[in-house]
């Protein structure tokens, strides 16, 4: 058994019912395409939800006359306070730049900064929940101050519904995956019946088990490879047309959905998952077929 034959038949194999063949790379491409999307737009998301550790637990605008300093000073002499940043109109401005280069170019002609000076409060580990809203519920009442909003909570929550997607996005990949899985069992199941006399012929000839199936497992893990591959060229095409579309008119809200695409880790194990779930299919498929 070398090289030349295992490519040789599963090529052969492939051939011999394109429509299945066809069938199963599509569903594969399907099941691995919509968790892959759930990934995409998450990943996206999770960029507004900023670093786990020490999140900002309240967010301090300020009149644009206003002393930051003094006002900056005054927020970190309370001692639930850890660290206190004084956000000028520029470094805001810049801010929103990188995070979403598509709607940054939008504010290039701008005579000034469209953002207010800010100051961002952390809160040591050990302070109370409730400080976040007591803290902005203070600055609210000092001068030089346009408003105070608590952020601790609305970070929490949306670090949980950026969660709850990614988990969406798993059960459905799972359900389509499991999905895919049959269907490739299913075009191996043809292709054995295809096949079934010149595999008695290769039995009476004494051929192993794995010298018949082999051709098979190659055959079955090269269709989820492919429908790995056309997965994650959709999702690249779904995220360029995005892009083009919203650099013709940008939005603020979908803006934040298409930063950027998958990180190389997660774009490689499309493939690698897709091709695993042929293999797996390929096995359900020869396991229930007779040796003889």
């Amino acid at each position: 058994m070398n090289s030349r034959y295992l490519f040789g038949e599963a090529w052969a194999i492939a051939k011999s019912g394109p429509r299945h063949t066809a069938m199963a790379v599509a569903s594969i491409a399907l099941a691995l395409y919509v968790p892959g999307l759930f990934a995409l737009v998450s990943r996206n998301l999770a960029r507004l939800a900023g670093p786990v550790r020490e999140p900002v637990a309240a967010i301090v605008t300020l009149d644009p006359a206003a002393d930051a300093r003094a006002l900056a000073a005054r927020a970190a002499a309370d001692p639930r306070v850890a660290r206190v940043t004084i956000v000028p109109s520029a470094a805001a401005l810049e801010r929103f730049r990188r995070a979403y280069p598509a709607l940054g170019g939008a504010l290039a002609d701008l005579g000034e900064a469209p953002f207010p000076p800010t100051i961002e409060l952390v809160l040591r580990p050990s302070t109370p929940a409730r400080a976040a809203r007591e803290l902005a519920a203070a600055a609210r009442t000092w001068p030089g101050v346009d408003s105070a909003e608590s952020e601790e909570e609305f970070a929490r929550k949306f670090r949980d519904g950026v969660r709850m997607l990614r988990a969406a996005g798993l059960f459905l990949g799972g359900l389509l995956t499991f999905a895919a899985i049959l269907s490739v069992a299913s075009a191996v199941r043809l292709a054995l019946d295809l096949h079934r006399d010149e595999i008695d012929i290769m039995r009476r000839m004494g051929a192993t088990e794995a010298a018949i199936r082999a051709p098979f497992w190659l055959h079955a893990s090269f269709e989820g490879l492919a429908g790995g591959a056309v997965a994650l060229l959709l999702l690249f095409a779904t995220y360029r047309t995005a892009l083009h579309l919203l650099s013709r008119e940008p939005h603020p809200v979908l803006s934040l959905f298409w930063v950027g695409f998958l990180d190389l880790p997660t774009a490689l194990a499309l493939p690698a998952v897709a091709m695993a779930a042929g293999f797996l299919g390929s096995l359900l498929s020869l396991s229930k077929s007779p040796k003889s």
